[in-house]
């Protein structure tokens, strides 16, 4: 999301991205809940392993070549990494996307970095570089991982959730000796009525879309006692004044099924985490997080 301090760009220059687009999500299926994507989303979106120039992979990203934009990033919690985020002019692209590194073929099936310019809206990360570490964080930097966040929304609200998440799932992982793992998924919900770049500011306009919502959900898994398990998730309109609302994983599925058969015209079912997760999470979501994103 929108970051302060100044990323290293010859740092940066030193990493190609160099991300898998896959058949299944097998090779870097760690980063969901048993190992199992969310349901009912854009089945025909381009599965991305996320990567550098080595083979290890920091997240794993749906991407939407139709709209340009990342309908969901998954990744995992590390508590060692430093909130000190950073900041760069510098996005990569995919190749990978459409098997091609020629620029005027990648706009066909990706969002570049001008597309961006005098919109309004910021690149908004969907897994956070201030939740990754060192190399991580570069991986971040990707076009599929960022889609048209406004401004405001992005640089006050969404950011103050994120930032009180961290403070939250850190303390949980202190109290538990760190005897769980954190997966989270971030996505958007499409508004195929709004576009940018806007018309007369570019000369190839209205190619990404802009999400009329960003959310996230959170499952918490002890290793040892379930009963120290829970989930959670929260969505907001990508709009000026925030609104962002706390609520269990299931409400959350309910909410996005109801978004997204509003939007492809037909009923959608999503289920974000599968399984028997919510027999002992529904009633754990604590009003920490909600209360504690208005003190930043």
């Amino acid at each position: 999301m929108f970051v302060l301090g100044l990323f290293t760009c010859i740092v940066l220059r030193a990493f190609s991205a160099q991300a898998k687009v896959v058949d299944s999500f097998d090779d870097c299926k760690g980063f969901f809940y048993k190992d199992t994507e969310p349901e009912g989303m854009d089945q025909n979106g381009k599965k991305i392993c996320q990567k550098l120039e080595y083979d290890h992979y920091y997240y794993a990203t749906l991407y939407s070549v139709h709209r340009r934009i990342p309908l969901y990033s998954a990744y995992i919690f590390d508590p060692e990494c430093s909130s000190t985020a950073g900041r760069t002019e510098n996005w990569h692209i995919e190749p990978q996307v459409n098997m091609d590194s020629d620029e005027n073929i990648i706009k066909k099936y990706q969002a570049i970095s001008s597309d961006y310019s005098d919109s309004g809206y910021d690149h908004g990360l969907l897994n956070p570089n201030s939740f990754q570490c060192d190399e991580g964080r570069i991986a971040t930097f990707t076009l599929t991982n960022a889609a048209p966040i406004d401004e405001s929304f992005d640089r006050i609200h969404w950011k103050n959730w994120e930032s009180a998440l961290r403070s939250f799932l850190r303390s949980k992982l202190d109290s538990h000796g760190g005897s769980a793992k954190v997966y989270i998924v971030t996505g958007t919900v499409p508004d195929d009525d709004i576009q940018i770049p806007h018309k007369g500011t570019s000369e190839d306009p209205e190619r990404v879309t802009v999400p009329s919502h960003i959310w996230t959900a959170v499952c918490y898994k002890h290793h040892l006692n379930d009963t120290k398990s829970f989930s959670f998730g929260y969505i907001g309109k990508n709009q000026p004044e925030g609104g962002i609302r706390l609520m269990r994983v299931s409400d959350l599925n309910d909410k996005l099924s109801s978004l997204y058969s509003e939007l492809l015209k037909t009923h959608q079912s999503i289920k974000i985490f599968v399984g028997d997760f919510y027999s002992y999470s529904e009633c754990s979501i604590t009003p920490g997080l909600e209360s504690g994103s208005r003190n930043h």
